[in-house]
């Protein structure tokens, strides 16, 4: 089994309704979710933190810091979720397609 992990989750993860440890039969579907997990959270939480996911293996866990306060007090600087709620990105998972590579990590 494999293990996703949430190290500290922050009160926009409770939220969320993920859950703070999920597990999966192989290694890629692990590291794929987790990836995605890792971006949906940077994306589309509050900002007040930056996640990052460290591979250990047979478990990934993502751990926050959290994110230095902007020093510009420029008006026209745009938020970075302003910037994200514009964006015509749309992140998802889809686990019926296979990796280019064949899922070969070597």
């Amino acid at each position: 089994m494999y293990t996703i992990e949430i190290e500290k989750p922050c009160g926009c993860f409770l939220k969320s309704g993920f859950e703070q440890v999920t597990t999966y039969e192989s290694r890629e579907d692990m590291y794929n979710k987790a990836r995605v997990l890792e971006c949906r959270m940077n994306q589309e939480f509050c900002m007040k933190h930056y996640f990052e996911a460290v591979d250990y293996g047979d478990k990934i866990v993502i751990h926050s810091t959290i994110r230095p306060d902007d020093d510009e007090e420029d008006e026209d600087v745009e938020d970075a979720r302003d910037l994200v709620s514009r964006s015509n990105v749309v992140i998802g998972f889809d686990g019926s397609k296979s990796s280019p590579n064949g899922g070969d990590k070597s």
